[in-house]
């Protein structure tokens, strides 16, 4: 920040001497203001200072216009001096007199309010003993209630009692029944469950038998059918990878020079087919 020239300050000060009054003026009127919007007694007591150099600028703009500025500086001042103290001495008298105004009232007033809590102290003692007899016998017919009551209370719950057990014992009797039914209806279901298991094993077992005996009578039937080809198409054998036009029933028949890895086996269906006959040899 730039330091301010010193002539910066003395054109402030010059101008707040120049207008002191109508600063003091303004000071008094927010003084005001702020008293009553605080209730604060020191906004009063800060127009003093106030009243005190507005007085001083008045007086220093008449010696300014009449010549004679000091010598009324000087009055003025003085003459406000004296004023605050008679004002103070005229305030401090008014309070005294005030304060012993008040003591004696007070003193009068406090003999009245001894007197009269004299009387009220009798008044309560003696409505205090009424009281305290009501009391007693308030308290000896609450107390005769109260014995009332608990003996009623204790008949209640001793029948509340023996209803809970009753209630309790039938709540067991009902819960033992209910666990011996559910473990009958666990046996049951366990029982046809081990039934139903049973039945289905046993009706495996019999498709199995069933599948077996129909596989055993697929394979006699099929032995069958293959002997009775056998019989009725025989597998014959044919020379020279089967370009023979001959076919033999068997090898053991064929001339000795015949190679044996060059036979072809067919039924002789088959080699009738393709124009070949029996061997005249066999």
């Amino acid at each position: 920040m730039k330091k301010k020239k010193w002539w910066y300050y003395a054109l402030w000060i010059f101008a707040i001497l120049l207008f002191l009054p109508f600063v003091c003026v303004y000071g008094v009127y927010r003084s005001i203001i702020n008293f009553k919007k605080s209730k604060n007694l020191l906004w009063l007591f800060a127009i003093v200072p106030l009243l005190f150099f507005g007085s001083a600028g008045v007086a220093g703009y008449v010696g300014a216009f009449t010549g004679d500025g000091n010598t009324r500086i000087e009055q003025t001042t003085s003459s406000s001096s004296s004023k605050d103290k008679d004002v103070e001495k005229k305030a401090k008298a008014s309070k005294e007199a005030e304060t012993a105004k008040k003591s004696k009232a007070s003193k009068k007033a406090e003999a009245t309010k001894k007197s009269k809590a004299a009387k009220k102290a009798e008044a309560a003692k003696k409505a205090e003993a009424t009281k305290k007899a009501e009391a007693a016998k308030k308290a000896e017919a609450a107390k005769k209630a109260e014995a009332t009551k608990k003996a009623e209370a204790t008949k209640k719950a001793e029948v509340d009692k023996q209803a809970e057990a009753a209630k309790q014992a039938e709540a067991a009797r009902q819960a033992e029944a209910a666990k011996q039914a559910e473990a009958a209806k666990q046996a049951e279901a366990a029982k046809q469950a081990e039934a139903a298991r049973q039945a289905e094993a046993a009706k495996q077992a019999e498709a199995a038998r069933q599948a077996e005996a129909a596989k055993q009578a697929e394979a006699a039937r099929q032995a069958e059918a293959a002997a009775q080809a056998q019989a009725n198409d025989p597998i014959v054998f044919v020379t020279g990878n089967g370009s023979s036009d001959v076919y033999w029933y068997g090898t053991s028949s064929m001339p000795g020079n015949t190679n044996m890895n060059n036979i072809v086996q067919m039924h002789e269906s088959e080699a009738k087919a393709q124009g070949k006959r029996h061997s005249l040899k066999e």
